[in-house]
C-alpha cells in the first residue's frame, strides 16, 4: 500500500521505470526542457537593453512589471511582426514581439490575479454585445486559465481570496 507523502499528483498512472522506480506522470506539468533556449536568450536580450534605457536606478528597475495596459503590448507587437514581415531587420523585430507577447501573458495573469489593476485590460470583444465602456473580456482564453489552474498559479474558486476573482 502506497503512503501519501503529500505530493500533487496530476494523472491516477505512474510512469514505471525499468529499474523498478516510479514517478508521477510528466503529463501536465509543461515542457521547459523543450524550449528552444538560444531564442529565449535573444529575448532575454530585450529585457536587459529595455531595462537599462528605463531605469532611473541601478538598471534593476524592472520597469515592465510595474503594468502596462495589454492591448499596447499587443499592438507593439503587432507592429514588430508586420515590420518584420516587410523585410526590416533593422532592429530584433521578432524578439521584441516575443517581449511584448510574454508580458502580456505575465500582465493578464497578475490582471487576474489582482496584483495589477483590471483597468490594464481594456481588451475588445467584438465576438459578444460588447461596447465601449463594457467590461473587458479575460485576457486569457479558458484553457490558459484551467492550466494555471492546474499549476496552481490562479486558485479554484474555493481557494480563492476575498476579491480575488476571475476577471
Amino acid at each position: 500500500m502506497a503512503i501519501d507523502v503529500g505530493f500533487k499528483k496530476t494523472a491516477e498512472a505512474e510512469t514505471q521505470y525499468t529499474t523498478g522506480a516510479q514517478r508521477d506522470s510528466r503529463v501536465g506539468k509543461g515542457a521547459l526542457h523543450w524550449m528552444p533556449w538560444d531564442a529565449v536568450w535573444l529575448v532575454s536580450n530585450i529585457y536587459e537593453r529595455g531595462n537599462k534605457g528605463r531605469t532611473k536606478t541601478d538598471g534593476n528597475d524592472r520597469n515592465w512589471e510595474n503594468g502596462m495596459p495589454l492591448i499596447d503590448l499587443l499592438q507593439s507587437a503587432m507592429n514588430h511582426i508586420t515590420a518584420h514581415i516587410s523585410g526590416d531587420r533593422s532592429e530584433a523585430h521578432i524578439s521584441q514581439a516575443i517581449w511584448n507577447l510574454l508580458n502580456y501573458l505575465q500582465i493578464s495573469i497578475w490582471v487576474i490575479l489582482g496584483s495589477r489593476p483590471k483597468e490594464l485590460n481594456k481588451l475588445p470583444n467584438h465576438r459578444a454585445d460588447w461596447r465601449p465602456g463594457d467590461e473587458s473580456p479575460s485576457p486569457l482564453s479558458p484553457q490558459e486559465i484551467e492550466w494555471l489552474k492546474f499549476k496552481g498559479v490562479i486558485p479554484n474558486e474555493n481557494q480563492m481570496k476575498p476579491g480575488q476573482e476571475n476577471r
